[in-house]
């Protein structure tokens, strides 16, 4: 057999081999691990900042030491009515945060913790993380509370790709949550956040 002939199989070989692992591929799909992944605190690094997403008091009573103490309820009230994205982002400015930084949100309720978790990738936060529920917080120090105006320019890039605007309706921290499960499924799902989003 000819140096010319081995050299034309070994390439059908190779190009046949490649094209049945293009046909048996399954296609990548981004998970929510991947975009807003639950980490323990164990594995975060040192550069990330803690958010806790509980009641403000008690954050500014026990805390982890230097965490955000940024309730829910800032963004959200009991009716359902979600701040729009100019008011979150200037909210979040107010803790001095940029959207550059990472952030881990922790609460006592999964459901707060990720519906927070919703509003901080949707805001357009850098890096997001969950801390799983059965992660022991350092609670030996004191959390902080935002400032009574911007101590920083909030300037990540609200993920537009992500959301939908509803004209009327309201919200709910469930609703906050599903979002993240459903970025589980499709990294283009959509949230339906009220009018005057931007």
């Amino acid at each position: 057999m000819s140096v010319r002939t081995r050299s034309r199989r070994f390439l059908e070989t190779a190009l046949a081999a490649f094209f049945t692992a293009l046909v048996f591929a399954k296609p990548y799909t981004a998970l929510a691990d991947d975009l807003i992944p639950a980490v323990s605190s164990l594995n975060v690094p040192a550069d990330m900042v803690f958010v806790d997403a509980g009641t403000v008091a008690k954050c500014l009573e026990a805390a982890r030491p230097g965490a955000l103490c940024l309730s829910l309820d800032r963004v959200l009230n009991q009716e359902g009515r979600l701040a729009n994205m100019r008011d979150v982002r200037w909210l979040l400015g107010s803790y001095g945060l940029t959207g550059d930084e990472g952030v881990v949100i922790y609460a006592d309720d999964e459901k707060t913790r990720d519906a927070m978790a919703a509003i901080f990738y949707l805001a357009g936060q850098d890096r997001v993380s969950r801390l799983i529920k059965s992660a022991q917080v350092d609670s030996t120090g004191k959390g902080v509370a935002g400032a009574l105006s911007r101590r920083a320019l909030f300037v990540g890039k609200v993920r537009l790709v992500n959301l939908q605007p509803a004209p009327f309706g309201r919200v709910s921290s469930a609703q906050l949550a599903e979002f993240v499960s459903d970025l589980n499924l499709d990294p283009r799902a959509l949230f339906m956040w009220p009018a005057g989003y931007l």
